[in-house]
This record gives structure tokens, C-alpha cells and sequence, in this order.
């Protein structure tokens, strides 16, 4: 069964270019150990209202609902990336992320200047329950 690792960061928007670069870099490594897939979707503008997101005529109150860049804690400052990278099983991306995070050129990474900030970083591995194909 396919899986799916899940990350959420925030990194600053001015820095989207030099982001995508490391996440370029990044996902070639995990393609070599094993994922099939993976995906980076940058935050579109400001965060959005609950209102997009909901049935016309159903009404939150202000804060009630979270939306990611309040999750991951992110400024006005900073757009919220999300990533996911796909594996053909858990087995796979078991054995692929123990080699990634060991790989030389990952290690590499820790002494470059920082993308974003590790510690915010929000992550989840999930099964994937559903997926609907593509019709295009």
C-alpha cells in the first residue's frame, strides 16, 4: 500500500527561490532511496478564510478554525510549504528514510546556513485511504 510522508514548514516567502533549490536537492536523494513521488506546494497568498472551505450559510468565529500557517506558526512574513513524498510501501520508506538521513549529501546539509527553521517543522507518515484517479 501506498505511503506518504507529510511535512509542513513555514519558510520566509522572499526566500521561495533558494528554498526550492534545497527541496530540489533534497528529493533527489529520497528518489534514490526508494520514493516514488514527491511534492512541494508553496502557500498561495494569505492565509484563507474558513469561508472557502465551508458550506455558504456555516459560520465560525474568528480563531475558531486553524488554518496551516497558524499551525505551523508562521508570520506575516513567511508562506507555509507543505511536502509529500510517496513510497510504494511503509517497508520502502522505512528502509529509505534510514538511508536518506544517513546519506553524505544530507549530512552535508547541517553546515550550510539553514532553509527554514527544523524545529518548526511539522511532520506525519500516513497510509493512503484514498486516492481518486486523474481524469485529465
Amino acid at each position: 500500500m501506498t505511503f506518504a510522508d507529510i511535512t509542513i514548514v513555514p519558510v520566509l516567502s522572499d526566500r521561495k527561490a533558494v528554498y526550492l533549490a534545497f527541496s530540489r536537492r533534497m528529493a533527489e536523494i529520497y528518489r534514490e532511496h526508494g520514493a516514488t513521488r514527491i511534492v512541494d506546494y508553496w502557500q498561495a497568498g494569505p492565509s484563507a478564510s474558513p469561508d472557502d472551505f465551508h458550506a455558504e450559510g456555516v459560520s465560525y468565529s474568528p480563531g475558531e478554525l486553524q488554518g496551516l500557517a497558524s499551525v505551523a506558526g508562521a508570520s506575516h512574513r513567511e508562506s507555509v510549504v507543505v511536502t509529500i513524498t510517496e513510497w510504494p510501501s511503509k517497508a520502502v520508506r522505512d528502509r529509505g528514510t534510514a538511508a536518506a538521513t544517513q546519506d553524505p549529501c544530507i549530512l552535508a546539509t547541517l553546515q550550510e546556513d539553514p532553509v527554514f527553521d527544523g524545529r518548526r517543522l511539522v511532520a506525519e507518515s500516513f497510509e493512503i485511504a484514498l486516492s481518486l484517479p486523474d481524469e485529465s
